[in-house]
Formats: C-alpha cells, structure tokens, sequence
C-alpha cells in the first residue's frame, strides 16, 4: 500500500502563530510501515483567522485565567492505492483555570458558544469537592469525550455506533455499524508519520430514552481528562457550581447528537442524562 499526503496549517499557540505546509509519503507492506518526506508543491494557506479567534476566546474567558489556547485550521489532501480525497480541518483546545481547577474544552469548529457558558460557571465554583447529584446530565462535550471510552463497556439499556459517512485513513468509506469490540471495520491515521490504527470512527450512543430532565444538575465541563469510566467534571446546580467525581454506572437517556468533538477519533455529544 501506498499512502500520501500534502498539506498546510496554521496554528495559533499560546501567543505564537505557526505556519506548516508538509508532505510525505508512506510505504506498508505486511509488517513494514515506512514513511519520509516527498518534496511536492505547497497548498495554499487555510483562509481561516486563527488569531481572530483566539483574542475571542480570550475576551470571552476574561474572568478567568486562559492556561493554554489552541486554534488550528488544516487543508491536506491524500492518495492511498488510486483514491484520492481531502480535507479541512478546524481545532480549538482551551484550558481555563480558576482557583486551583482547570476546565478543559476541545471543539471541531470556530464556534466558540460554548467557551462563555464554561468560563462563567469556573469564575462561581466553589474550590472544594462535592459529592455527585445521584441523578445527573452531562453536556454534549463532555458525553463527546465519554464516548471511547464505552466500547464494550456501554451499559445494556443504549448502543454505540459508528456513524457511517466520510473517509477513513486509507481513503474507504466509514461503515454505519454498532460497536462491541474488535476487530473495528475502518482506520484512522492521525499522522503520515504513524501507521493507522483501526479504532471506532465517528462514535455516537443510541438510547430508546430520548428525553432529558432539564431540572437535573448538569456537568458543563470535564476537569481532567476521562479515566475510564470516572470522570471529573464541574457541577452546575442550580445557582451552585462545584467540582465533582463522576463513575458511570448507568444512563436513563441521550437526546440526539447535538455536534461532532475531536475525542479519539472523533464522537458524537450530546446532552445526557445519568
């Protein structure tokens, strides 16, 4: 098999603007991957305001400290044995910290709707921990990050999916199928430099209960990130906010896919209720 790539990036990180363009060329033949860089022509440069963004981010997250900030917009274009396809790419990871905490957040888009709510609930929290609502929602970012973590472990009362649609890393279609466990029916391949992996693409969790209690406390944002099944989350209830540890032992409902997260190799949020 012969897999390449060629593509161009910019990236805004913590203050500094960084400007890729690359290309490379990657050989696999039964146990052998090898890969090197190939002297091709450059893309052009993503149309995309990186800075624009971040200095947003940075006005909306004014109450608290910003940690660390990430916005990366990508265009690449591969070629894997004849099929040839592209792809754009949009990223934002943000920590925020407050009094000790730190909320994470990792978006696919320049939509930044969901920073402002976030870095407002971190300015009200309480530093000391709380034990968790016994009945709980979690946000379609933080359902997002949860769900790699459930192949073979999600409860019997919901399913998760891989979402058929798009391109895998070898240029093959992404199969619509319920995931259990391996072996996984596509690839993804983060990198020319590394040998792809198949993994679950694209996940999203089924539930015959769709409807959420909007009066349950809801956890807005992860804290660190997911360790298994436990999760790390701060609390919004109410007019409280509170960091809480979360271990998932059941789900009563998971309303429809809200937006796609850049968790693993991609996941489906949406609002959730434990």
């Amino acid at each position: 098999m012969i897999y390449r790539k060629r593509g161009s990036s910019v990236r805004w990180e913590n203050g500094v603007l960084v400007s890729v363009s690359e290309a490379g060329i990657v050989t696999e033949e039964h146990d052998l991957f090898s890969c090197e860089p190939e002297a091709r022509d450059a893309l052009p440069w993503p149309d995309a305001d990186v800075v624009a963004v971040a200095r947003q981010i940075e006005t909306l997250a004014r109450e608290v400290a910003v940690e660390r900030l990430i916005v990366s917009a990508g265009i690449a274009e591969h070629e894997c044995d004849g099929r040839m396809w592209s792809d754009e790419t949009w990223r934002v990871h943000v920590a925020l910290a407050h009094r000790g905490l730190r909320a994470l957040v990792d978006l696919a888009t320049f939509d930044t709707s969901e920073i402002a709510p976030i870095a407002d609930a971190l300015a009200r929290c309480t530093t000391s921990s709380r034990e968790a609502p016994a009945r709980l929602r979690l946000a379609p970012n933080v359902t997002a990050a949860l769900l790699p973590s459930l192949a073979g472990l999600a409860p019997p009362n919901v399913e998760l999916w891989q979402t058929g649609g798009g391109i895998d890393g070898n240029g093959e279609a992404i199969l619509e199928q319920r995931i259990a466990a391996p072996p996984y029916p596509n690839v993804y391949r983060p990198t020319y430099r590394m040998r792809p992996v198949r993994v679950p693409l694209n996940l999203q969790l089924r539930c015959a209960v769709a409807d959420i209690d909007e009066t349950r406390p809801r956890a807005i944002a992860l804290l660190a990130p997911i360790d298994g099944l436990t999760l790390h989350v701060l609390v919004e209830d109410a007019a409280r906010v509170y960091p809480a540890t979360v271990r998932l032992v059941r789900i009563d409902a998971v309303a429809p896919p809200a937006a796609w997260y850049p968790y693993g190799a991609g996941s489906f949020g949406a609002e959730m209720m434990l």
